[in-house]
């Protein structure tokens, strides 16, 4: 029930104006949206980083599903309000996929960078019990590096939470293919499952976490 995702978005200032790369992750209103935007490579890069981390809440009660961005819609009064190029402020909205509707929330820390949080919407609020933290790392040229990173700074949020935990992801068998499933926390001690969710975003020298503490 929950994800996050980071996204630096220097590096592709102009894959708003690619037509095919538009088509495959935006829906019709989401592009209508885009052509109104103030800073349209800001608009598309948050738009992305809502999908991917509503992907990852999503596949937390469903480990088959596979990420389609056309099937993950932020409504509209979100798109309105990620219109205006203000990155000095936080914002809250919401995405749909199928019959679910998840809970958004974006912050830029640093220019040309977004963090989205996203969580199941559901009777209680959730977010008291979402803790994240975002941090930003220097040559961190190699995936495994920032892999080794994040990691480093979801153990140090968990530090700060009391949780002495392990982080491992399960291989999961979809098909004719594996991959490695969402990451999940074992406990030093007992070497069980603890029942606290956690969320890893790396993106070129930008590290987000997330964890959901459960009581």
């Amino acid at each position: 029930m929950l994800g996050n995702d980071i996204v630096d978005y220097a590096i592709d200032e102009k894959k708003y104006t690619n037509p095919r790369f538009i088509s495959r992750i935006l829906n019709h209103k989401e592009q209508a949206y885009l052509a109104q935007a103030d800073n349209p490579n800001c608009f598309l890069w948050s738009l992305w980083a809502a999908k991917e981390a509503a992907y990852k809440a999503v596949q937390r009660n469903n480990l088959t599903v596979i990420f389609s961005p056309l099937t993950f819609a932020l409504t509209e009064q979100t798109l309105e309000q990620l219109i205006p190029a203000d990155e000095n402020r936080t914002l809250e909205g919401h995405i749909q996929f199928q019959d679910l509707i998840l809970e958004l929330k974006f912050n830029w820390p640093k220019p040309e960078v977004v963090h989205c949080l996203a969580c199941i919407k559901a009777k209680t609020n959730h977010w008291p019990h979402i803790k994240s933290q975002v941090d930003y790392r220097e040559n961190l040229t190699t995936y495994q590096q920032q892999s080794e990173a994040v990691r480093l700074l979801a153990q140090n949020l968990l530090c700060q939470h009391m949780i002495n935990a392990s982080i491992i992801r399960p291989n999961l068998s979809i098909q004719d293919y594996s991959k490695a499933g969402p990451p999940i926390l074992i406990d030093r001690s007992s070497g069980e499952a603890l029942p606290h969710i956690i969320s890893l975003s790396h993106d070129r020298n930008c590290l987000a976490v997330a964890v959901y503490l459960a009581a």
